[in-house]
Order: C-alpha cells, then sequence, then structure tokens
C-alpha cells in the first residue's frame, strides 16, 4: 500500500505525465478532453489512502476552520481535483493557442491597473502567489501581455518540474528554482525596477522558520521577505481563480510593505504571516480553488474528519 501512495504522487511530477498530458492536450477535442479530465479526477479523489488525497484533504479542512464534517470534506476534495485536471486540460489544450489563452484569463479592475503600472513606471514589484485555479495558464497569460518577470521556483526541480519549467521559458518568462544565484539574480532585478514572481504556500521540508497560516504552524517560504526588504519592493499577492463557464481571472491584493526588525528571525516570521493572512482572504472564499497536493499541515491529518 505504501508504495501505491508514493508512486501516484510522483508519477504526477515526472516528465511522462507531463508529456502525455501535452500529448492529450493536442490530440483530443474539447468535448472528449474535458469529461476525461472529471473523469481522471474522481477516480484520483475516491483513492483516500493515497498521500496527495490525504495531504488535500487535510489542508482543505484547515483552511475550513476545522469545521468540515467528513461527506463535506469529501465533496471539496472531488471538487478541488475537478477544477486542478480542468485546468491542466485548458493550459495544455491551448498550449499553441495564445489568442486563446488570452481571451480565457481576464484582469480583474485592479490587477489590471496594477498590470498597467508594473508595465510603465519601472518600480520594483514582488508577485507572490498561492496554487489556486489555473496559475500556469495565468503566468502565461502575463507573459503573453507583456510583462517581463522572473519566477523564483521550486528548488531541485523533478524531471517534470524540469518540462513545466521548460514550457514556461518558452513564453518568455524567466524561471530560475531557488538557489543562492537565483536569489541574487532577483534581487538584482527588483533594484532595477523589475518584477519577480514567487509562491508562497508550497511547504519545505528543511524550514528553519515555522509560520502561522489558517491557525496553525506551517513549514512555508519566509526567503521573499528578505527580498522585500533588501530592495524595499512591496508585496503584492497575485491569484488566479476560477470564473463561470470555464473562464479565469487574476485578481490581486494590496502592496504589502515588509517592515524591518531586529531580530532576524522574527522580522522574517512576522511579516510573512501579515502575507500569509491575506493569502488566506484570498482562499478561504473559494477553498476548492486550493489545489495544493503537499502536506501544508502534516500535524493535522490525524484530526481530519474520515
Amino acid at each position: 500500500m505504501t508504495r501505491t501512495k508514493i508512486n501516484l504522487q510522483n508519477l504526477a511530477n515526472t516528465r511522462f505525465a507531463i508529456a502525455a498530458g501535452l500529448a492529450l492536450g493536442k490530440g483530443l477535442p474539447n468535448f472528449i478532453g474535458r469529461p476525461l479530465a472529471h473523469l481522471i479526477a474522481d477516480g484520483i479523489s475516491r483513492n483516500r489512502g493515497t498521500a496527495m488525497v490525504r495531504a488535500l484533504r487535510t489542508n482543505l479542512w484547515v483552511a475550513s476552520g476545522c469545521t468540515l464534517n467528513a461527506d463535506a470534506l469529501d465533496l471539496q476534495v472531488r471538487q478541488t481535483f475537478r477544477k486542478h485536471l480542468r485546468s491542466l486540460w485548458d493550459f495544455y489544450h491551448n498550449l499553441n493557442r495564445p489568442n486563446k489563452v488570452l481571451d480565457m484569463v481576464d484582469f480583474e479592475p485592479s490587477f489590471q491597473a496594477l498590470f498597467d503600472q508594473a508595465k510603465e513606471d519601472k518600480l520594483p514589484r514582488l508577485f507572490v502567489t498561492v496554487h489556486t485555479s489555473n496559475f500556469e495558464m495565468a503566468g502565461r497569460a502575463l507573459a503573453l501581455r507583456g510583462l517581463e518577470y522572473q519566477i523564483l521556483s521550486f528548488p531541485q526541480p523533478p524531471s517534470g518540474y524540469q518540462l513545466q519549467n521548460k514550457i514556461r521559458q518558452e513564453s518568455g518568462i524567466e524561471v530560475t528554482p531557488m538557489s543562492v544565484e537565483a536569489f541574487q539574480k532577483a534581487r538584482e532585478r527588483l533594484r532595477n525596477g523589475g518584477t519577480v514572481l514567487t509562491g508562497v504556500d508550497r511547504p519545505l521540508a528543511q524550514s528553519r522558520h515555522l509560520v502561522r497560516f489558517f491557525g496553525r504552524l506551517a513549514p512555508l517560504p519566509v526567503a521573499y521577505v528578505q527580498l522585500a526588504l533588501q530592495t524595499g519592493a512591496p508585496i503584492i499577492i497575485v491569484a488566479c481563480i476560477s470564473r463561470p463557464g470555464g473562464r479565469y481571472g487574476l485578481i490581486c491584493s494590496e502592496p504589502i510593505i515588509a517592515r524591518a526588525g531586529s531580530d532576524r528571525d522574527i522580522e522574517l516570521v512576522s511579516n510573512a504571516e501579515v502575507v500569509l493572512r491575506a493569502a488566506e482572504d484570498i482562499i478561504r472564499p473559494r477553498p476548492t480553488d486550493w489545489c495544493m497536493f503537499y502536506p501544508v499541515f502534516p500535524e493535522a491529518e490525524s484530526e481530519a474528519p474520515v
């Protein structure tokens, strides 16, 4: 049983899985691809013993304020997998259809204003994001609309992530897996008035810092706070949300200014928690958009209803 759990989660991150998604996206029409995505999603969500389903159940339960019963939690898990597989289908199916990507991703008014400013004023901005809805298509739409930016991505990516990063780079995005060199490059970009984007909700296996997220301590990134403090760049949460009719939207938070402190660890954690509270406000009204399949709250797994 343990081997099956590990293999299912690892398979989704392999080059084979990404290549298969690309092939299906290119080769199948929507009227086949979308129902197929739902079918696969339902099959995955029914396998409650797998690591990715257990992680998602726990994450969604904590995000609900630990209020969902088992049936409601099962429903949210199924809806989340359906949305995620549909998003993957839309992304791969329209990979070589830039006009379709631009048509499917709407910029909400607040984000449109931010986007226009970022292209014109050449001031530094640190975009941070959560893994919601079709974040890959949203990132592609940003590049297609002419925004030049650098992604600080997950360090030491597996083969599937490497292929994903190659796809991102082909659309003009500079992708740099997190390292000392990547951090330095991001710092220079910000100091030169550029834009950097990184995620804030994927847990780190070996993190020195625990930050409070949905009321629980979690091993989430904090390095972006140091970037903001060193460059003076405002931190802005940017997120993709699902909209009716199979469309997607980009929304953003108000700028968050990192505050310096006398203790470096406290400084990083306290600023990150301000950012994460704003991230909660994005996730809480639309929990089934949050497709985080890694255990953000591992200690809560035994508490979630089954």
